[in-house]
């Protein structure tokens, strides 16, 4: 246990940080006004590799969990694109005035939140998760 507790690197705990941000970007994501069911694959996706990555580290302390935090990053960019794109004409009309701004406050909520998730995950390939 002790070895592999020295193999982590900070990249891990940057990882660890950017999975917990995604989630919660993902629940946010539920109870937005528009949604895409591409949009919560990729990002459950990236949810989902960034584990594994982590857990990967953990219990083997493989070099190959480095690319977790890429594949994550890549995953979730991908999902805030396709969140993006049911969401236009909704944010057109609130510039237009046909809707209240109230009704993107969840969405740009989840935006942010996907954001930090998605700095977290390339900040965390740039730093590795285990110790070369």
């Amino acid at each position: 246990m002790n070895d592999t507790k020295a193999k982590k690197s900070i990249g891990f705990y940057v990882l660890a940080a950017a999975a917990v941000v995604s989630v919660i970007s993902i629940v946010l994501y539920g109870s937005a006004m528009n949604k895409a069911t591409s949009a919560y694959g990729f990002m459950i996706a990236a949810a989902v590799v960034a584990i594994a990555a982590l857990a990967l580290g953990v219990a083997t302390g493989n070099k190959l969990a480095n690319w977790g935090g890429f594949c994550a990053a890549v995953l979730m960019m991908a999902g805030l694109a396709w969140s993006l794109t049911v969401m236009v004409d909704a944010i057109g009309y609130v510039i237009s005035g046909l809707y209240q701004f109230s009704l993107l406050n969840t969405y740009i909520t989840f935006a942010v939140c996907g954001g930090i998730a998605w700095l977290l995950f390339v900040i965390s390939s740039f730093m590795g998760i285990v110790k070369q």
